[in-house]
């Protein structure tokens, strides 16, 4: 299975201020670069978001991808063994088998960084 990063669209890949349907935000410069700078580096990058639940919202990412120069990207909303790393928004980090949130993610969450 080969490894790869999730990377959220709304709010993470591109702009998301509230409920926009089927519209998609402008890029997020800095994670459009890191995302282009992974691919550059061989790396597999998918798009990981709760759009892909609805086929519907598909062609609509497959477009925004396309017009930013990542139409290659897979798209999905399901996890499995192979992914290494996730870029969301709305994650929390936890620290592994013991189940304590990272007190310096949840105060960069919070905004209080």
């Amino acid at each position: 299975m080969s490894k790869w990063i999730g990377v959220d669209l709304d709010g993470t890949l591109a702009e998301y201020h509230g409920a926009m349907g089927s519209a998609i935000g402008e890029p997020v410069k800095p994670m459009l670069a890191r995302v282009r700078e992974w691919l550059d580096a061989g790396r597999e990058v998918r798009i990981f978001t709760a759009r892909a639940s609805d086929p519907a919202q598909i062609p609509a990412i497959r477009q925004w991808l396309a017009t930013h120069g990542l139409g290659q990207l897979a798209i999905t909303n399901v996890k499995d063994f192979g992914m290494q790393e996730l870029y969301d928004d709305k994650a929390m980090r936890v620290r592994r088998n013991v189940g304590w949130i990272c007190p310096n993610c949840y105060r960069m969450k919070s905004g209080k960084a």
